[in-house]
């Protein structure tokens, strides 16, 4: 028989290995290169377990065979044994969590098949809304599409630090603005900065709604346009799938707050002055003439002679499509 080890003398355990298989290997540690009919000599034990447990320490990764009429064994040193089965463990680990995740989906799939209301879960009062649309952010694992529009839960002119915290983490934000949220002039220079830090952002005329999707795996969604505080929790569904594919259409049709720069492009374009950088800037964004003229102290006269000039300047049609191009263009 194999000496057994003391108590507590299984370093391997934590690894798979048991107290069988290391007695064989630390025999084999004292006395490489034996066979088994050697090893049956040494252990007493017969050569058909011995056989079984060999296969298993050849699997495992702790001896190799030299083939011949009476195959020898030889144990792997054990540093790299250690590192062998640990990365075996790993990946074990690996793959467990993730048919633990598979069988979550289908236990939720299967909650929501018996009580369809879970698809679809109502969040009424102002702290509750807050206090998901925060942790949806928090959970967030790659990607975070939002359509910013009024009116708001939380006081729009202080910026959202969970945001750029998350930012920094990784987590892309795509977020879609409408003209009317960039009319708070806090809003607006939030979002310049927030863009600077990394989040796309987009303006588009009268997006259909106020929409947080994360991961493309839940969305909150206000029930009423006018009321923020009565809002909609959508889990997996078709319903789920509808709102993604509204966000990616929008985003498609939707104008860059902050286009990316064409090489060149500044060059052939005429000189702006930073007034009017501003100006396109505002346009981009969508305000109106009354909406331009508080940001810029300007009066709605003056706003409207400075913005055929460069109507003119840019070969535009429209105040919006002066901001498109400028955009496009890298001029703002």
């Amino acid at each position: 028989m194999f000496p057994p080890p003391a108590a507590g003398e299984n370093p391997f355990a934590a690894l798979g290995v048991t107290a069988p298989q290391q007695a064989l290997y630390r025999t084999l540690l004292r006395h490489p290169g034996s066979t088994a009919t050697e090893l049956a000599v040494l252990s007493g034990e017969s050569r058909s377990m011995l056989a079984g447990l060999l296969r298993e320490l050849e699997m495992l990764g702790m001896v190799d065979v030299a083939l011949s009429a009476d195959p020898a064994y030889f144990p792997n040193p054990p540093d790299a044994v250690v590192e062998t089965l640990i990365r075996m463990r790993e990946t074990e680990f690996i793959r467990a969590r993730i048919e633990a995740e598979r069988l979550c989906g289908d236990l939720r799939a299967a909650e929501q098949r018996a009580d369809p209301e879970k698809l679809v879960e109502i969040i009424d009062g102002l702290d509750a809304v807050v206090q998901r649309y925060e942790n949806a952010q928090r959970g967030a694992k790659a990607r975070i599409k939002a359509i910013d529009k009024p009116p708001y839960a939380v006081d729009p002119r202080r910026p959202n630090e969970i945001e750029r915290e998350r930012i920094s983490d990784g987590v892309e934000y795509r977020v879609i603005y409408a003209p009317e949220a960039l009319a708070i002039p806090e809003k607006l220079e939030l979002a310049r900065l927030d863009s600077g830090l990394g989040e796309r952002a987009r303006v588009l005329r009268d997006p259909p709604a106020k929409l947080i999707i994360v991961d493309d795996e839940m969305a909150l969604m206000p029930l009423r346009g006018d009321e923020p505080g009565i809002t909609a929790l959508i889990r997996p569904s078709t319903l789920l799938d509808v709102l993604i594919g509204v966000f990616d259409s929008c985003w498609e049709q939707a104008t860059p707050f902050h286009g990316d720069h064409e090489p060149g492009t500044r060059d052939v374009w005429p000189r702006l002055s930073d007034a009017d950088m501003h100006l396109l800037t505002l346009l981009a964004a969508g305000l109106k003439d009354e909406a331009v003229a508080r940001h810029t102290g300007m009066g709605p006269r003056t706003v409207s002679r400075h913005v055929a000039r460069l109507l003119r300047t840019l070969n535009a049609r429209t105040r919006f499509q002066a901001g498109v191009h400028a955009a496009r263009r890298g001029l703002i």
